[in-house]
């Protein structure tokens, strides 16, 4: 996970962060490594307060397509 900033500006702390795009991930169907990026969404995630303020993760993961035909999954999203 590679942090792309942190806004300590209002009442909640903002971490914006990412899934490393080079790696290749394991596919969650059949485990085949691929490194072929569908797309990508951000999952918000909170997290222990800091300085008595709440933390929230945008953390942006990627969605990779299975290169294995036989696998069932077609698409699977990075860990």
């Amino acid at each position: 996970m590679l942090v792309a900033s942190v806004d300590v500006s209002g009442p909640v702390v903002v971490i914006q962060a990412r899934t490393r795009s080079r790696d290749p991930a394991g596919c969650t169907g059949c485990g085949a490594l691929s490194e072929w990026v569908h797309s990508r969404y951000v999952r918000h995630l909170t997290d222990a307060t800091v300085g008595g303020r709440p933390v929230r993760i945008d953390l942006s993961v990627r969605r990779l397509y299975c290169e294995d035909p036989a696998c069932p999954k077609v698409t699977f999203v990075s860990r």
